[in-house]
């Protein structure tokens, strides 16, 4: 009986933490619009309600809730009927998925990575909470901002938006910092920390040189700070893939001729090595 009990209250646990995450990355995702909209005017992005760029009206705070508000307005301002950009639910539901990536790495308690350091305790919000694993949550936490710093870097190549060093300096600081704090990127993990995070970053800053594309190659030395130089190498021998499906979609939108920012590529094999890192590590290294 007791079992019987114990499994809805676990599951209702795990599903309340996956649901709060999900709608706090669409809330991150609504702010990095704002941001990527103000930035390049030299606007305030902390002073000030959002506003309908076409009649200048506060967006109600009910209009502004992640996807939904877009939907329930039938993608129109309420005060003018000036059509909404589909970019900005594209990117909240973006950030939603941010959210769920991040649920699916915390509670399974990093059964996602590579074999190491994590993925061989039990798993659940409710032995999270019972047994809070910091070194765990550090790292999830550190690859949830990193997706959605690509997603902020994405917006400004859409915009042909420069980036300021002093953003990128930052940010590749702060990621850095959660890199460490968390013992380091997972595929070397006899190394020190600090030379895993200062490694990788090096070595994208090697490829993004090569890519030829400033604001990507600013999103790639974040990358190589938090998966280190063997995680970044994965991920951007997923990125023709991640390419080869954005230009199927556009193809299915009748966007072809657009080529699309190419931070988008890099943000899904991002995505895609989270949920997957297991099986790449097996692919990278098939006798380990």
């Amino acid at each position: 009986m007791a079992a019987l009990i114990a499994w809805p209250v676990a599951w209702f646990a795990d599903a309340t933490i996956a649901a709060f995450l999900c709608i706090l990355g669409g809330n991150v995702a609504s702010f990095l619009n704002v941001v990527a909209h103000r930035a390049p005017r030299g606007e305030s992005v902390v002073r000030g309600g959002s506003r309908c760029p076409a009649c200048g009206s506060p967006v109600r705070w009910h209009d502004n809730v992640p996807v939904l508000g877009w939907l329930v307005l039938g993608g129109r301002c309420r005060d003018c009927g000036s059509p909404i950009d589909w970019r900005y639910p594209l990117v909240e539901a973006a950030g939603m998925l941010i959210g769920a990536i991040t649920a699916i790495e915390l509670l399974s308690g990093g059964r996602t990575w590579p074999p190491g350091r994590f993925g061989t305790g039990r798993v659940g919000a409710d032995v999270l909470l019972m047994q809070p694993d910091w070194p765990l949550a550090l790292v999830c936490l550190a690859h949830a901002a990193l997706l959605c710093v690509v997603l902020a870097w994405t917006l400004f190549e859409a915009d042909g938006v420069d980036v300021p060093w002093s953003w990128w300096c930052g940010t590749c600081l702060g990621l850095g910092a959660l890199a460490v704090a968390g013992g380091g990127p997972l595929t070397e993990p006899g190394w020190p920390a600090a030379t895993q995070a200062v490694l990788g970053g090096c070595v994208a800053g090697v490829v993004g040189a090569a890519v030829g594309n400033r604001v990507l190659g600013q999103a790639l030395v974040c990358a190589g700070c938090v998966l280190g130089w063997q995680g970044l190498v994965t991920a951007v021998a997923v990125m023709p893939f991640a390419a080869a499906v954005r230009i199927g979609l556009g193809a299915v939108a009748g966007r072809c001729a657009e080529p699309g920012p190419r931070c988008v590529d890099l943000l899904m094999a991002i995505a895609v090595q989270a949920v997957a890192w297991w099986w790449l590590a097996t692919v990278w290294q098939p006798g380990g």
